[in-house]
């Protein structure tokens, strides 16, 4: 054999353990990850309800407005607060609604900056004393609600602060990290709920990807045991470094 067969049979050699060795750590990484059944994105909200009960005489939004803290969003004109102020009583405004004593009627605002849902106010329609009128969702931190199904085994390598990759509905991933854990048994399966928290998902240009109850998927890191953990965690960084992951 020549030297150049026997340089060529090395290098084949090499080559071929290089990419099995390659290929047994992405198989070990791989095993690692559990993909989530269902995720949702969640924002705060508040209920604005009514607090007295009357007819709707104006709105000011819709389902899907924009709204700013202060922002008027329905009035009311309501007999119980024009009875009230007959009596002599004299309620107060408040951050959430304004009262003018004049005519007896109640308008109700924002106390948060975000968007409207939910709407349940028009006019001429009456409501109850208490009954909700629509909810704000709010602008600003968001987090995702993501439900895996996964062994008993697997979730026993479910750890608080596990990364988690957050693909949004465009398919453009974000990082978050778990910020809680919830599990109950189901056929002998472990169905953990897994609360994402991701300051990417406040991000202005995902605004409109990251609405209350948009759909994402995620993929949630388990803490690898195995004696392949190290290799394994320094080709991943390698990839990432070289921008191949």
């Amino acid at each position: 054999m020549t030297t150049a067969n026997r340089l060529r049979l090395i290098g084949g050699l090499l080559a071929i353990l290089f990419l099995c060795a390659a290929l047994t750590l992405l198989y070990n990484q791989r095993q690692t990850r559990v993909s989530s059944v269902s995720a949702t994105v969640n924002a705060p909200q508040t209920v604005v309800s009514s607090a007295y009960g009357g007819v709707v005489t104006d709105t000011f939004v819709k389902n899907g407005s924009e709204v700013r803290r202060g922002d008027r969003l329905f009035t009311v004109s309501s007999i119980t607060l024009q009875q009230d102020l007959g009596h002599g009583v004299k309620p107060a405004s408040t951050d959430a609604y304004e009262i003018d004593t004049s005519d007896g009627t109640v308008t109700y605002r924002a106390v948060q900056d975000g968007y409207v849902t939910d709407s349940q106010a028009e006019v001429g329609s009456f409501l109850a004393n208490g009954a909700p009128m629509a909810t704000v969702v709010a602008d600003g931190q968001r987090q995702v609600i993501a439900t895996y199904l996964m062994s008993p085994t697997d979730y026993g390598r479910v750890e608080d602060g596990s990364r988690v990759s957050i693909f949004l509905p465009n398919n453009e991933r974000v990082d978050g990290h778990a910020d809680g854990v919830a599990v109950s048994t189901e056929d002998g399966q472990a169905v953990t709920q897994v609360r994402v928290h991701s300051d990417d998902l406040a991000d202005p240009r995902f605004a409109h990807l990251t609405r209350q109850g948009s759909p994402v998927v995620t993929v949630l890191e388990l803490r690898d045991d195995g004696v392949l953990a190290g290799p394994t965690d320094a080709m991943m960084a390698f990839l990432t470094k070289i921008g191949l992951r």
